[in-house]
């Protein structure tokens, strides 16, 4: 291979704090500006073609397939990873999930976490964050910032449950059903090409996709939001204690029971209680408001620290999504589940389902808290702005679960997103466009619950209303009937 000039400048290969100086190099930079037009002689292709040219080209060393860290001596790897620009606020957002490691279906089986090279490549990184265009050669991608990221003890506790959780489903034949959404922080995320025929498993004659290791999207949007959020182009908590958001659970209850085991088991001691004798249990006065089911679930989740619980540690890094569901009589649901609003542009930009938004949501780990109805009982509760008592039925928490959207199901979700999708390139944005709830598919599209029209840019021009994605309520029952 040619030598291709690298900027004068040295780093000391076993300290990672001189290996992430070195890379301030690259900001705001791309290898072809930095390097010169000889590094298009060496361009490679595949997703990890940028990330192989940085370590030939940047830091000078060969490439090879060991099982370590790329930088051996320093314990650091060194991960590329693109970014995507919002035209609509020139904000950032995450384009895809890390990919730590392949996984070996036969291996894991016979592996420990702690002896995984897995852990090897991702307990110590050097994130390289560049700008992703679709067209631009991949020697012409602007690196946007970089952090020097150690995962948090608490943060490798529940990574190596969740490596156990993946490892038992294999271990068990059941290699085929992994999910994205049976973890928390890491991932078995899907892997291959189109046509990639499926792998052998042990323990099993059913064949499994191809997957790897990674670290999900929620978790890379955390670690990015500290660089964003710094008005930095650089970020390391390298021996630093991190800046977190309240935590639901500490390392000491991780290391006796599991996140889920924990959060569940807060949940059973209010077990078969009212609205109003769950708040005098929490210590809080009963008030009126469409959130005050939310507020209390999140309230017994975090013992008492907060009620949003989607601004906890472990949420903000997993995704998980909590939906508190108020049943009738009958066992059905009150109202269908929302989701986020449909972000028409990102739909547009993006023809694979496997790294789209609503994948995402659907994969997401969900805990479900549930609330029935109690026959013939009615609660008093006072409404502070109109100074008035309202009555209204009463409901107990029934139980609460996690849970993990199925294969089949998410078939289904494919499709209703290929259907959406399909509408919004042909500039279909409207509401008789888009699955309904008559159409008793499972999933269907419509405003949130509110009075006003919104508005949101079309990526054809102009603006649209805003729809988001729905769950319909039958689809709801079915899952709390299957978990009952």
């Amino acid at each position: 291979m040619e030598d291709v000039t690298v900027p004068e400048a040295q780093f000391d290969e076993k300290d990672p704090q001189s290996i992430y100086d070195f890379s301030r190099l690259l900001i705001g930079k791309s290898l072809h500006s930095l390097l010169g037009g000889d590094v298009i002689e060496h361009s490679r292709k595949g997703k990890g073609g940028l990330g192989q040219m940085v370590e030939e080209l940047f830091f000078r060393y060969k490439i090879n397939s060991n099982r370590e860290a790329d930088f051996r001596d320093a314990k650091v790897e060194l991960k590329c990873t693109p970014l995507l620009k919002n035209k609509a606020d020139n904000s950032f957002r995450i384009k895809e999930r890390l990919v730590c490691t392949m996984i070996d279906y036969f291996e894991l089986v016979n592996t420990r976490f702690e002896d995984s090279h897995l852990l090897a490549k991702c307990k110590l990184m050097l994130l390289l964050f560049y700008l992703h265009v679709s067209g631009t050669p991949v020697y012409d991608y602007e690196f946007l910032f970089r952090i020097l990221w150690q995962i948090p003890e608490k943060d490798l506790l529940l990574i190596k449950k969740d490596y156990e959780t993946i490892a038992t489903k294999v271990r068990n034949g059941e290699a085929h059903l992994l999910s994205e959404g049976d973890t928390i922080y890491l991932g078995a995320c899907r892997k291959g090409q189109k046509g990639d025929s499926p792998q052998s498993q042990p323990f099993s004659s059913i064949k499994a996709n191809k997957r790897a290791f990674s670290l999900k999207p929620a978790y890379m949007r955390y670690i990015l939001k500290h660089v964003v959020d710094s008005s930095n182009d650089h970020f390391t908590n390298y021996k630093a204690k991190e800046p977190t958001n309240y935590e639901l659970v500490n390392a000491e209850e991780l290391k006796k029971s599991s996140f889920e085991e924990i959060i569940i088991n807060r949940f059973s001691q209010f077990y078969g209680l009212n609205y109003l004798e769950i708040c005098d249990r929490l210590g809080i006065i009963p008030y009126q408001a469409k959130s005050k089911y939310a507020d209390i679930a999140g309230l017994i989740a975090s013992n008492s620290r907060s009620k949003r619980i989607s601004d906890a540690d472990e949420f903000v890094k997993s995704g998980i999504m909590m939906k508190t569901i108020r049943l009738r009589s009958n066992g059905m649901p009150k109202e269908s589940m929302s989701f986020k609003n449909i972000d028409y542009q990102e739909v547009y930009d993006n023809d694979n389902w496997l790294e789209s938004e609503a994948y995402e949501i659907f994969t997401n780990r969900f805990l479900f808290v549930i609330f029935k109805p109690k026959p013939a009982e009615t609660i008093v509760i006072h409404n502070n702005k109109t100074n008035k008592d309202v009555t209204e039925q009463s409901y107990v928490l029934d139980r609460g679960f996690f849970w993990t959207m199925p294969q089949k199901c998410l078939d289904m979700a494919r499709k209703y997103w290929e259907h959406i999708r399909a509408n919004i390139l042909a500039d279909r944005i409207k509401l008789n466009c888009f699955w309904s709830i008559s159409d008793k598919k499972g999933f269907h599209v419509r405003p949130k619950a509110t009075k006003k029209i919104q508005l949101t840019p079309n990526p054809h021009g102009g603006e649209a209303e805003k729809y988001c994605y729905w769950i319909n309520a039958d689809f709801v029952k079915k899952i709390i009937d299957e978990n009952s």
